[in-house]
């Protein structure tokens, strides 16, 4: 009989969170964008922190055009 190995702490929560995405995913309204909308609220409250997001686009070009 072979031992199942153990999940790690991170593992672990990898599979929670992604079962109740599934489960909400499936049995509600909300689309992929609004509940990794929510979810970003949801780290930066809980986190007491801002999610940063570096964008590679280069928006200079757009503000010239207005």
């Amino acid at each position: 009989m072979s031992k199942k190995r153990q999940k790690t702490p991170e593992e672990q929560f990898d599979h929670e969170l992604s079962s109740v995405f599934i489960r909400w995913w499936e049995e509600s309204d909300l689309d992929e964008l609004e509940m990794s909308r929510i979810a970003i609220e949801v780290t930066e409250r809980f986190c007491d922190t801002t999610v940063d997001f570096e964008s590679n686009i280069d928006l200079s070009d757009m503000e010239e055009d207005e």
